[in-house]
């Protein structure tokens, strides 16, 4: 048989297209090599589009830096992000790092929902927390001693003032190391009836009140905390086994007893029911006039108050209580599945995210754990105060039992009934320990009995 010939431009042609489809292979052996190294990790997030644009640009930075490893962000959607963890939790299926409320962190823990962090922390990849971190702010992401997760942003309290009606009364602005003797009697100053007396007068007509020294937290159990704290006490013991000795100890009732008083005794503040009734929230009051005092709120409102026409505003601390200057917090971290199948990169990502990467830009609009990302606020007439609130903090009472809140109530009717009009002439240690403490510690006694 002859053999056939190919033409010089077939067979040059044939020879480049064998070098393009071995160079195509090679690129896609290559491509498909690079895909199998890539390591593929979920961030789950509870936040808005805005909030998601922040966490976007974090997973951009953190992927600059580590190019190997990808980072999906998961939306939680629409509803409770807590049942939506819970129903994670339950099926397997967490993302590898996910956004958790502190106040949750037992509950998820004993759920089987959170890595501890310590092996990690304390790892080759690790670091020391207390030199990067402000220590009460870390430490509300522990749970039974150990760390779970790594705080995203959190809010301390402090009192808003409406800087003209001090101004107008001749009172100086307060500083550190007030007290809540010295919050009442300011309170009584600014506390004004139709007829133009202050709560001090003896014409003082309680009945007729248009403008409040301060407001009060309502059914808003957390924002109560901190006068706790303040006052010496906790409401439930650091085992997290009973609420008795406790949420009626001396000292919690005293607080209980500051807040009952300057509602129903001094005329400060109004009752629940007032609160209840606002048609536009506490906030609006205060704008209005209403209120010259708003009574440990966090920094959630910078952008509504500049916003006001002529509205000139202070942001005060906390006062200092028997017990000292302590407070509470609002707290949000990053916490691991479990069933990460490569810990060591979720790790990466997760220290990542709590840290100098996602911490430049979560610290753009809420604080920092890390004292060096707050150096550009402690300078600022609205954000200076909270900053300086995170030396006061104590662990919350939530991290001490995953029951406290379920039992607590949220709202906590119990706690807003002692600011209601009907109550007052209540006996505060009497309802204390004959009503709520018994139907509190039932809660807690059947739960850990399951």
């Amino acid at each position: 048989m002859k053999a056939y010939k190919w033409p010089l431009i077939y067979l040059s042609a044939l020879i480049v297209l064998s070098m393009l489809v071995a160079a195509g292979m090679a690129g896609f052996a290559s491509k498909t090599a690079r895909a199998q190294d890539t390591i593929q990790l979920t961030l789950g997030s509870w936040d808005d589009e805005n909030g998601n644009m922040r966490h976007l640009a974090a997973i951009e930075d953190f992927q600059a830096v580590y190019p190997d490893i990808e980072v999906e962000l998961v939306p939680y959607g629409t509803g409770n992000p807590h049942a939506k963890i819970l129903t994670w939790i339950a099926a397997g299926e967490l993302p590898n790092v996910y956004m958790a409320d502190s106040s949750y962190l037992p509950l998820y823990v004993e759920s089987g929902g959170l890595e501890n962090l310590r092996p990690f922390i304390e790892g080759e990849d690790g670091f020391d927390p207390y030199e990067v971190f402000y220590p009460g702010v870390y430490e509300n992401g522990f749970y039974q001693g150990d760390p779970y997760l790594l705080n995203k942003d959190y809010s301390t309290v402090a009192v808003y003032a409406n800087k003209k009606l001090f101004d107008a009364a001749g009172i100086a602005l307060p500083e550190e190391g007030w007290t809540y003797d010295d919050l009442l009697d300011i309170a009584m100053q600014l506390t004004v009836d139709a007829n133009g007396n202050n709560a001090t007068s003896p014409d003082f007509d309680p009945d007729n009140i248009v403008q409040y020294g301060m407001d009060q937290r309502h059914d808003w159990w957390r924002g109560f905390q901190t006068v706790v704290y303040s006052f010496g006490s906790h409401t439930i013991s650091d085992d997290g086994t009973t609420f008795d000795g406790y949420i009626n100890s001396e000292e919690t009732i005293a607080a209980l007893q500051w807040m009952h008083d300057a509602v129903h005794v001094y005329h400060v503040a109004p009752t629940s029911e007032f609160m209840a009734a606002l048609p536009s929230g506490a906030m609006q009051a205060f704008y209005d006039g209403q209120f010259a005092m708003v009574f440990g709120m966090g920094p959630w409102f910078l952008g509504q108050m500049e916003e006001q026409p002529g509205f000139e505003y202070a942001i005060l601390p906390m006062p200092t209580g028997p017990g000292g200057h302590r407070g509470a917090v609002c707290w949000a971290g990053f916490g691991m599945s479990p069933n990460s199948d490569n810990k060591d990169a979720t790790w990466l990502l997760l220290k990542a995210l709590g840290t100098e990467i996602g911490q430049t830009h979560y610290s753009e609009h809420a604080l920092s754990a890390m004292p060096a990302m707050m150096e550009g606020k402690l300078d600022h007439p609205f954000w200076a105060t909270f900053v300086n609130e995170a030396e006061y903090l104590d662990p919350l009472d939530d991290l001490k039992s995953p029951y406290y809140l379920q039992c607590i109530g949220e709202p906590a009717a119990w706690y807003t009934s002692i600011f209601s009009e009907e109550s007052a002439d209540m006996d505060i240690a009497a309802y204390m320990n004959g009503d709520v403490v018994p139907t509190l510690q039932q809660c807690l006694d059947q739960n850990l009995a399951e």
